[in-house]
């Protein structure tokens, strides 16, 4: 009998590693499928009794693909557009001369410095790191594809039978039931406060602030959006450093009107929104801090790519929250 459990274990084991390496490709996606299904699920099944599983599962991401994604990647293409410009832009650096700041620098220093040179080195040195050849953005493309492709499918099932998957693993999760029902209950709780206090938030305030970019005419605004969206995760100072700069710099290209606007809707707009939306979005009883969000938001790229930017932040509470559970039950 041992020998037997023995083998069993041993199998078992092997299994597991190899369907371990043929996940981990795409785990990002998958993680980003069952957040999203914990999103849409609520939506579902208020519309299931009268379409059924099948068909109420596939309008909710139909929905979500057409109101959500699409959109998503229109901006993201605007994006794209705008960091290119700005990298031709930084590459014609003939255009600019530095003769006036070389004489500067080898008096202040006497070194001598060729600007232009180490720009356009620096320039070749990141475009080399950041796009790589055509083979490496061959196989990212072809990964993407396969990734978005399991994460829909991934995402309908776990739609459609997410109350199954949730029995399975409480029946299989040796810990007693009502500890949990406690843990689930703390994670979706968490979860929620995440997307909608901290993710959400940063999305309204890089939007509202890019608003004010397109307005006054600032270059490249989709990318500053963009930009400015990523540092509202940080709390208080974050989509300041876009807008204010941004708002000196239109004062010093000769246009004081649009700068002083921008300079004024970012401290009577932009900057309140947060203390407005965070505290009426975040339950307190699943409160994160923000510098683990933006631990989350940074270490999630890191990780997972671009979907991290959403899932890392709720992987760094779940985490919080099995952590809570264990102190106060061992």
């Amino acid at each position: 009998m041992d020998a037997q459990k023995g083998f069993l274990a041993g199998i078992s084991a092997i299994l597991l590693f190899l369907s371990l390496l043929m996940v981990t490709p795409f785990i990002g996606y998958l993680l980003a499928a069952f957040v999203l299904a914990f999103v849409l699920k609520p939506f579902q099944r208020k519309i299931e009794p009268y379409l059924g599983p099948i068909l109420s599962t596939s309008l909710v991401i139909l929905l979500f693909t057409s109101i959500i994604i699409a959109p998503f990647a229109l901006a993201i293409g605007a994006v794209v557009e705008d960091a290119t410009r700005i990298v031709d832009d930084l590459g014609d650096v003939e255009a600019v001369d530095f003769t006036e700041l070389e004489e500067l620098i080898f008096e202040w220093t006497n070194q001598e410095v060729d600007i232009e040179t180490e720009i356009a080195e620096g320039l070749e040195r990141f475009t080399t790191i950041a796009f790589g050849g055509f083979t490496q953005v061959l196989d990212f493309l072809t990964g993407l594809a396969l990734g978005m492709m399991i994460l829909v499918f991934a995402l309908f099932y776990l739609i459609k039978d997410g109350e199954k998957l949730h029995a399975w693993l409480i029946s299989i999760t040796p810990m007693p039931v009502d500890q949990q029902d406690e843990l689930y209950s703390k994670a979706g709780l968490m979860t929620k406060s995440i997307l909608k206090g901290h993710v959400l938030v940063a999305i309204i305030e890089g939007l509202i602030g890019g608003i004010a970019l397109y307005i006054v005419g600032v270059p490249n605004a989709a990318f500053w959006t963009f930009m400015m969206i990523l540092l509202s995760f940080i709390p208080v100072v974050g989509a300041f450093l876009i807008w204010a700069p941004a708002g000196a710099y239109m004062i010093l290209i000769g246009e004081p009107f649009a700068g002083l606007f921008l300079l004024a809707y970012g401290l009577a707009v932009i900057s309140p929104a947060d203390n407005i939306l965070r505290p009426y979005l975040v339950d307190k009883k699943a409160e994160i801090h923000p510098a683990a969000v933006l631990i989350g938001v940074i270490g999630g790229v890191y990780v997972f790519g671009a979907v991290g930017l959403f899932i890392g932040p709720v992987v760094f509470g779940f985490s919080k929250t099995v952590l809570e559970v264990f102190l106060e039950d061992y």
